[in-house]
């Protein structure tokens, strides 16, 4: 019996570790991004360059079209401004790409969870830590530690089928 259940926490474990992984943010045109030279600095949060961050279940990621619509070119003259304006000008319409690892059986819907009054950083860490590359890896028992209310939020729904479909 004992066998059984260590054969099966140890499957979880490692189904664990393989369902959440890491993610990848690929910037393909080496386009320069500053997290919080874009945020909280100016006053924006992430829906304004993350489309359905709000609304729908994936966040997105901004077009080169979404950065002009700010960065009207051209900027103020200075060497910085002039290798932006270049790297903009030169950037792929999708200048930046981000993969979710995640099976794609599972489903996050960002837009509920924002409604819900959890806060980005709750789950991707603050706009210094992903400049700084971090990724932080989404573990199913970190949303069972939210769902449960174990983190100041109110219990929701842990019906597998909510999030594995």
């Amino acid at each position: 019996m004992w066998i059984i259940l260590a054969l099966c926490g140890g499957g979880l474990v490692v189904w664990d570790l393989t369902a959440f992984p890491d993610y990848i943010y690929e910037n393909p045109s080496n386009l320069p991004f500053d997290h919080e030279k874009h945020g909280e600095s100016l006053g924006l949060d992430c829906s304004k360059c993350h489309p359905g961050a709000e609304s729908g279940i994936r966040a997105g990621m901004p077009s080169k079209m979404d950065c002009m619509d700010c960065h009207n070119l051209p900027l103020s003259d200075s060497p910085e401004n002039e290798a932006f304006e270049k790297a903009l000008s030169d950037a792929k319409e999708m200048p930046f790409t981000f993969t979710s690892l995640l099976p794609a059986n599972v489903v996050f819907p960002h837009g509920l969870h924002v409604k819900s009054g959890v806060s980005c950083e709750t789950c991707h860490g603050s706009a210094k830590e992903i400049d700084a590359g971090r990724r932080p890896k989404v573990r199913m028992q970190d949303c069972l530690a939210c769902h449960q209310g174990k983190r100041g939020f109110p219990p929701a729904s842990t019906d597998c089928a909510r999030c594995h479909r």
